[in-house]
């Protein structure tokens, strides 16, 4: 974060970071209130390209995203729900605009998937 702060940078908002997710939509997802049949895993064109603001964000449910809140991460929630059995539906929740999950945050915090967790630089404007 010291290294972001030097540079004039530093990670969005949970805010922020959702509104750039869903760039401007007032749906559950990003492209809808719909998510395809199966899983979000593998190659999904819907979720791998980029949203209206031309992000490529909350893509993968494995990869969260770090906030200017250590409590909330926005973007996946490490594979839990995928991973974890909760069906097609929970899984695809994880990628909707809104989704944070304190609980992965703990776990990051704890010093697991920190390599797997991005941080995506936000240059403030004056």
């Amino acid at each position: 974060m010291a290294r972001l702060a030097w540079r004039g940078l530093r990670p969005p908002t949970p805010d922020e970071w959702e509104h750039d997710c869903g760039a401007g939509a007032t749906t559950l997802f990003r492209w809808g209130d719909e998510y395809p049949d199966g899983e979000p895993y593998g190659d999904v064109p819907l979720i791998q390209q980029p949203n209206f603001f031309g992000l490529v964000i909350g893509d993968d449910p494995y990869r969260a995203e770090f906030t200017t809140d250590p409590s909330v991460l926005c973007g996946g929630d490490g594979g839990s729900a995928l991973c974890g059995g909760s069906g097609a539906f929970l899984s695809w929740v994880t990628l909707a605009t809104a989704y944070r999950d304190p609980t992965l945050a703990e776990v990051v915090y704890d010093g697991s998937l920190v390599g797997e967790t991005p941080l995506r630089p936000v240059l403030p404007l004056p």
